[in-house]
């Protein structure tokens, strides 16, 4: 009678366990795709902001009020450029959440991103004045800012849910419950 109740109760124990554990690591991934949503979120605000300085870009450009139209034109679309690959980057990492190769290539299309911006940011100025407005200079640092703190929010949250995933005894059934390593930024 004791050898069935021994079983019982360690059964029951494994069980709620199980469900503990389970519940703990579907909320540590929910805060991380949370979190992917607020660095998705900012990472639009780049494309936000340069729509609206790429047409005030090209007004002055068909006014020809800018002298130097040749090479901002060319970090423009590089700018562009780079902003539509991080946005193609970005879909691939919303289709596959978490997955390590998605945020791989999109932690590289926002350093191609940064490295555009900054070869465009330093173009010297001229007579013309800065190729750069300095009120988007401004704006793109808040929001390099906001997305470089979301990303390292991100970072922290998988980092975490990474590490309660080689925890033992949970690494030997997390992968029966369907989880797998998260990538980072």
């Amino acid at each position: 009678m004791s050898g069935t109740l021994l079983l019982w109760t360690t059964l029951a124990l494994l069980l709620f366990w199980g469900v503990g554990l389970y519940n703990r690591l579907m909320r540590m991934r929910a805060r991380g795709l949370s979190a992917f949503g607020s660095v998705e979120k900012h990472l639009h605000e780049y494309a936000d902001l340069t729509r609206e300085q790429t047409q005030s870009f090209q007004g002055g450009l068909e006014n020809g009020a800018l002298a130097h139209a040749g090479e901002s034109a060319h970090g423009w679309a590089l700018l562009t450029g780079a902003l539509q690959s991080v946005d193609q980057a970005l879909k691939n990492a919303r289709a596959a959440p978490l997955d390590t190769e998605p945020l791989g290539e999109l932690a590289l299309a926002m350093a191609t991103l940064q490295q555009v911006w900054d070869r465009l940011r330093d173009v010297p100025e001229d007579l013309a004045g800065p190729p750069m407005p300095n009120e988007m200079r401004m704006q793109w640092d808040v929001v390099t800012h906001r997305v470089e703190t979301s990303r390292s929010g991100f970072n922290q949250i998988l980092l975490k849910y990474n590490e309660a995933l080689s925890q033992v005894p949970a690494r030997l059934v997390v992968g029966l419950m369907g989880f797998k390593r998260g990538g980072t930024l």
